[in-house]
């Protein structure tokens, strides 16, 4: 199954996934009460049609700004009206810059309805990126929360570039998006609606960048709501529960958590402003009695360490269903602190390629710690290798490229190279590299571009990671291959250790032995150094570049 796209003036063609580059999709239909419902309608209307009208559809973490899904309904149909009055047409993209707020709900729902294509810039974006992403997309206008801090920069930017308009935005005594008083909606009330067809471009969000300059991809109407109804049904989400992620709206996690993830199922996304800050993080856990959450690893180790030294009787017995990403690098005593606790971190995996998380754990049964869990609801997953220009999946046991098919897939927006070299035969093929244990639990070794080349052997980094790890006294590890004359590369782990620890040429041969313990003698550490910290990115990743750029340095062959 292909996507056929509607022919709009405003979208260039020659930007979108010709059908013989697209990914095999899934013949996995809307379900009859979203249908014919572009993103903004599904994540209001329709809510307000099941009966859900009188539920709370956003609720601001740090305040008591919150509206119900009827209000939302109205609130972004009025905003939508002054939208397609201000000149938006379908197939326009439209940029938006702000904090976790519930009046950015506002503004994405508006936009969706009145056609355009949503455009993300995170709040930590410096002005080269802003710039990249609107030249890149060519964003038509952009709105801006008033409280982010490059408000300064977006005059120059909208002269040097093609934007007809800068809208600035913020909540203010609960009017519509904090617009209400500046006389933007004035007249808008009778503006005629636009059909939105659901094969339209829904969003388009770039990547990080931690491979190079970063790309974007969009996602259809259609394939963005197929997306969340997946993880709604794997996860088991359901009307009413409160839903809170430690990442912002500005990137993929926390824009698919926030929407398509909960309110699309009738739940309530408590908003973070400030998600990094534990205080207000476990305040808002307490007094929303947030139920599921969701962050990197190290937002959790954050969060358990101001725990046992500022907050030891913080009430978190609200939460049930808890997500913590990239474990495998990450310390035994942040996982176990928070099981304690009563909460079973759960591992995951999911990209801007997919718009969802396309590998969850069973919430219902116990899973290997730090495994990726098996394949969400309506994908198909496959570790691979790549054979005569075709994929072919490998047994059960053997490391191979992530292979995915599903509902949704990777579509490059204006990136023909890049798409013809990772969607072949309909798999999205991912940068990463994974096993299948006997269970069937997938298991992350690792980014494939870092796979190891040791004496005529391959080693995944993740694999001695998680090994690593599992030591009391490790905090984070990152596994990097360094230059050796012998055998070409040897393995070198960064180690960051555990507060109030030291290391130690005893810790070190611990370390040693328990790989030897558990790995093939030519995985074992050649080379283990003792770190404060390691790098990360704005989001919390490990920058796992700049730790192999350490590497190359501290063992250049001379």
């Amino acid at each position: 199954m292909k996507d056929t796209y509607p022919q709009l003036d405003t979208l260039p063609a020659n930007h979108l996934v010709v059908d013989s580059l697209q990914p095999e999709y899934s013949k996995t239909p809307l379900p009859d009460w979203v249908a014919e419902c572009n993103v903004g309608h599904a994540l209001s209307d329709a809510q307000v049609a099941l009966g859900r009208g009188d539920l709370i559809a956003a609720l601001q973490g740090d305040s008591d700004a919150a509206l119900t899904f009827a209000e939302l309904a109205e609130q972004s149909t009025a905003l939508a009206r002054a939208l397609v009055k201000m000149g938006i047409k379908p197939g326009d993209r439209v940029a938006y810059q702000s904090p976790n707020a519930v009046e950015l709900i506002v503004v994405m729902l508006a936009i969706w309805k009145a056609g355009g294509i949503v455009v993300p810039i995170p709040t930590y974006a410096d002005t080269s990126c802003i710039y990249f992403f609107i030249a890149d997309t060519g964003a038509r206008f952009v709105f801006l929360n008033k409280k982010v801090e490059t408000l300064d920069v977006w005059q120059d930017i909208s002269d040097d570039t093609k934007l007809d308009g800068v809208v600035h935005f913020g909540a203010t005594n609960g009017n519509i998006a904090g617009l209400e008083e500046s006389g933007f909606l004035t007249g808008a009330e009778g503006e005629a609606m636009p059909e939105v067809s659901p094969d339209q471009p829904a969003i388009i969000w770039h990547t990080g960048g931690t491979t190079g300059q970063p790309k974007s991809c969009y996602h259809t109407h259609r394939r963005f709501l197929l997306g969340g109804l997946s993880f709604g049904k794997t996860a088991k989400i359901e009307p009413g529960l409160r839903v809170a992620v430690m990442s912002p709206m500005g990137h993929a996690l926390g824009l698919i958590h926030n929407t398509i993830f909960c309110m699309l199922h009738g739940a309530t996304p408590v908003l973070l402003e400030q998600f990094s800050d534990a205080n207000v993080v476990l305040n808002a856990i307490e007094t929303h009695r947030i139920n599921m959450m969701t962050g990197l690893m190290a937002s959790w180790g954050k969060l358990a360490a101001h725990i046992k030294e500022n907050a030891p009787e913080a009430d978190t017995s609200s939460l049930k269903t808890c997500f913590a990403m990239w474990q495998s690098a990450s310390s035994a005593e942040v996982f176990d602190f928070w099981r304690d606790r009563g909460v079973e971190l759960l591992n995951n995996f999911g990209s801007t390629s997919f718009a969802t998380w396309v590998l969850i754990p069973p919430v219902s049964s116990q899973v290997p710690r730090s495994a990726l869990g098996m394949a969400a609801e309506d994908f198909q997953i496959e570790a691979v290798e790549l054979r005569d220009g075709k994929v072919h999946p490998l047994p059960k046991g053997e490391i191979g490229v992530l292979a995915v098919k599903g509902p949704t897939g990777l579509t490059y927006w204006n990136r023909h190279d890049l798409q013809e070299r990772d969607v072949q035969g309909g798999w999205t093929l991912a940068d990463d590299l994974i096993r299948f244990d006997e269970d069937g639990f997938v298991h992350y070794l690792g980014r494939s571009d870092y796979l190891i080349s040791t004496g005529g052997f391959k080693v995944a980094p993740g694999e001695v990671e998680t090994v690593l790890s599992r030591h009391d006294l490790v905090q984070e590890v990152a596994v990097v291959p360094a230059p050796c004359a012998k055998m070409l590369q040897k393995v070198v782990a960064y180690v960051a250790v555990s507060k109030g620890a030291a290391g130690s040429k005893g810790l070190k041969r611990e370390l040693v032995e328990r790989a030897k313990s558990e790995l093939s003698y030519y995985k074992v550490p050649r080379e283990i150094v003792f770190v404060d910290a390691l790098p990360r990115d704005a989001l919390g990743k490990i920058q796992t570049k700049i730790v192999q750029s350490w590497a190359s340095e501290a063992f250049a062959l001379t």
